[in-house]
């Protein structure tokens, strides 16, 4: 693991002051050691052994070196002339065989100690690295996969899975060999197609198609990571998160609407037929509801412009839709005699699992705000002996609901009632007084 962080640099003074640079750390004990191995050069006639020097990933912003110069393997140089340099400083005596330097700054540091004797000019140099901080970082976090899909709804017999791994995932890696032998786990009326698997991204991306059954109508698919099948550099071994698990819902079953009103139904006889009507005077009745067997992927505005209406205008409905289940609408803007057929463009309408509604017949209804009119006549004269009165009561448009309780007589008494049609649009009543 890595983090980006700032340091701390020396300053001329020596202090330390925190600036972000490239971030430097330590590293484990055994590369600390070949690393120390490889910053010492040894000189070809006379080799300089370090008796105290920094360590090869120091914190310290100092350093001290204490050192001799031995000649040939035999005692130490005592007629020589010994050098020393920091860096690309200037260089200074040193046959005090010590020397100290402050103020480093974080980074590589070369120390260059040179040697001026009977067999020559000689010189050795040891390299080190300080550091701000020195961190060492443990890995103790398992390796895990996400699974995405296109959908999470489908009428599809296959559906495309990807799975994407938090960091590579080595020991022994992601496979699916066989249906049988794949680390992706499918629970249900599923299987995975093992021939499927592409490789986007080594060790850390692939994608596979999981097969559903044609033999289910409609169902859920449960597609999950196996278990410790791989792990990661530092030897975690693979963990299932939340993101492991994926659900899939598919359903190819015929999608249904059904249109309702709140326009009343009513029985009216038409040349001896009886026949069902749906008519209304009341405005607030001008209500039509649209009712899907799924939910539907279509938006209430999509849904209005699937409509189809010979009067007026329609407004949505504001409420509850049950899930895209149920769509409401207004009919307004109509005169106050209208025959108003409403109906449904399906084709545009799908349902989530991405099934087309099924088509469905329009429904017509009548709108009449005006009060009928009626006309009473008799074929008796005004004057009569007669003690039996005939009266007809004729409606220029059919009414619903009519019988002896709405008429009123004076100076006599309602004998009998007769209710018949003369005509598709006319109802006429006969009494007798």
């Amino acid at each position: 693991m890595v983090i980006d962080q700032p340091y701390p640099k020396a300053s001329k003074s020596g202090k330390n002051n925190l600036e972000t640079e490239m971030p430097q750390f330590c590293m484990p004990d055994k590369a600390v050691k070949v690393i120390g191995k490889l910053s010492h050069a040894d000189a070809s006639e006379a080799s300089v052994k370090f008796l105290k020097a920094p360590k090869p990933f120091s914190r310290l912003n100092s350093a001290k070196f204490l050192f001799q110069v031995p000649v040939g393997g035999n005692g130490s140089c005592t007629d020589c002339t010994i050098s020393c340099k920091l860096d690309d400083g200037i260089a200074s005596d040193c046959g005090a065989r010590e020397v100290s330097y402050t103020g480093l700054q974080d980074g590589n540091h070369t120390f260059v100690v040179c040697s001026n004797g009977s067999l020559g000019v000689s010189c050795s140099s040891y390299t080190w690295i300080v550091v701000g901080f020195c961190l060492f970082l443990a890995d103790t976090v398992s390796p895990t996969a996400h699974i995405t899909a296109s959908s999470s709804f489908t009428n599809e017999l296959n559906i495309s899975v990807n799975i994407s791994f938090t960091e590579p995932c080595i020991g022994g890696g992601f496979g699916c060999s066989s249906v049988n032998a794949c680390n992706l786990l499918v629970y249900g009326a599923g299987q995975v197609v093992p021939s499927s698997l592409i490789t986007l991204q080594l060790t850390l991306k692939y994608s596979l198609l999981v097969s559903l059954s044609p033999m289910v109508q409609y169902g859920r698919v449960i597609l999950v990571m196996g278990k410790n099948f791989c792990t990661d550099s530092a030897g975690n071994k693979f963990t299932r998160t939340e993101n492991s698990t994926f659900y899939v819902h598919f359903d190819r079953r015929s999608v249904f609407v059904n249109l309702r009103s709140h326009v009343p139904e009513k029985l009216l006889q038409l040349d001896s037929e009886t026949r069902t009507v749906q008519a209304t005077n009341n405005y607030d009745n001008l209500k039509v509801y649209f009712y899907f067997s799924e939910p539907v992927l279509n938006s209430s505005a999509e849904i209005l412009n699937s409509i189809n209406t010979s009067q007026g205008s329609l407004l949505p409905i504001t409420g509850a839709n049950y899930g895209n289940h149920r769509f409401g609408f207004m009919v307004t803007n109509v005169s106050s005699i209208a025959i108003i057929t409403i109906g449904l463009v399906t084709e545009s309408i799908i349902s989530i699992p991405g099934t087309p509604v099924s088509p469905i017949k329009p429904v017509t209804f009548l709108y009449d705000s005006q009060r009928p009119a009626v006309r009473l006549s008799t074929t008796s004269s005004m004057r009569t002996k007669q003690h039996s009165i005939p009266i007809s009561i004729k409606f220029l448009k059919p009414v619903f609901g009519f019988n002896s309780s709405f008429i009123s007589v004076s100076g006599g008494h309602l004998q009998r009632q007769d209710i018949f049609s003369l005509q598709p649009l006319y109802a006429l009543a006969n009494g007798t007084f």
